[in-house]
């Protein structure tokens, strides 16, 4: 296995000498950061990770200083900002090219890099670090399977952990409970439980609503496992459900089936998409289907890769990817079955085996 800062620059077709990362005040924190230096705790405000060819040295203020070392990590530790300025300056002089992630770092903080680079110039290399990031390394595969085994493990106890009458950030809470007694460092994002109407709206922030009979309850939510995550997404009722809501939820339930059939390496993202998408709108709920098919999971829950309409992506061997088709009407409320998959030679492995049969809490 090639080592972390080694497998960046194979996948780099800028030319620089080194690539300097640094950290914005919470949450403006750059996930590339974490992913190249594999630091599993700590902020690191103001940290900067200059990644070259055959190491990476950490810039840290002391408050930080024992999460990196004892994550293995080249650390020098600055007492202040004109201190942590001397160091960088030292650190990138004789150099030519310098990279930046300009997709994750404030203005700001390419001010302070441009400033002790002098007269380096400084690349943006953002689009050849997700190339990096997109392919799975074994040691990420594994932490992130660690991840979606503690979600799956966790969505299979819904219908005994949530009742008629509990609102959605009390469901919320006992998710984040169950993950981290099973292990989990924290969840992955603000878990999206939705009951009744709020059901269609993907993207939904728990709230006082109570769950009651006749409803769709939506859970989508992941565990956070030594920075990596997972996501899943399951769609219940609470009692028998009506008949539209059976069909919604047997139309997306295929279509989330047909794209998992539709995966292997040298597909097109585009196709995948298509296999679900056409089967949601050759049902009376077409049109209903608001977003793309899935996206890259990794160090952040929407890590480079996708399967949408909307990019060209050929899904290689090594990419870890939601599956997590959805219909959704206005008034009514939404369904969304979602999945984290490892795409492999001739098919993905689904790291999320939790049961998909229709259930009622």
């Amino acid at each position: 296995m090639p080592t972390k800062e080694r497998w960046i620059f194979a996948s780099m077709k800028a030319d620089v000498d080194a690539i300097v990362l640094m950290n914005g005040t919470d949450p403006n924190l750059d996930n590339s950061f974490f992913y190249a230096t594999g630091i599993p705790n700590g902020l690191f405000e103001g940290g900067i990770a200059i990644i070259q060819p055959r190491k990476t040295e950490v810039l840290s203020s002391e408050l930080e200083e024992l999460s990196s070392r004892s994550a293995g990590v080249r650390t020098t530790v600055f007492g202040s900002s004109d201190h942590r300025h001397t160091l960088l300056t030292r650190k990138l002089k004789g150099m030519r090219r310098i990279g930046v992630n300009s997709r994750e770092i404030t203005h700001a903080n390419y001010l302070k890099i441009k400033k002790a680079a002098g007269s380096a110039k400084l690349v943006d290399v953002s689009t050849d670090l997700e190339s990096a990031r997109v392919i799975k390394q074994p040691d990420e595969i594994l932490l992130i399977k660690k991840a979606c085994t503690i979600g799956s493990s966790v969505a299979e106890m819904i219908p005994d952990i949530v009742a008629e009458g509990m609102t959605e950030t009390e469901a919320a809470a006992e998710l984040n409970y169950k993950m981290m007694r099973l292990g989990a460092t924290g969840p992955a994002f603000v878990a999206g439980v939705a009951f009744g109407s709020k059901s269609a709206e993907p993207h939904y922030h728990p709230g006082a609503r109570k769950l009651k009979r006749g409803q769709f309850a939506l859970f989508d939510f992941g565990a956070n496992y030594r920075r990596y995550v997972s996501d899943i997404t399951r769609t219940f009722t609470c009692g028998p459900a009506d008949k539209k809501q059976k069909e919604m939820y047997d139309v997306v339930l295929e279509a989330q089936l047909a794209a998992i059939e539709a995966i292997h390496a040298g597909v097109q993202g585009k196709d995948v998409d298509m296999a679900a998408r056409r089967i949601i709108d050759g049902s009376r709920f077409k049109g209903c289907f608001i977003h793309g098919t899935g996206h890259g999971i990794g160090v952040s829950v929407h890590d480079p890769g996708a399967i949408s309409p909307a990019r060209d992506m050929t899904l290689k061997e090594g990419m870890t990817l939601t599956v997590e088709p959805g219909a959704y009407i206005n008034g009514f409320g939404g369904v969304r079955i979602e999945d984290d998959i490892l795409v492999t030679k001739r098919g993905c492995q689904i790291l999320t085996p939790c049961t998909k049969e229709f259930r009622q809490i």
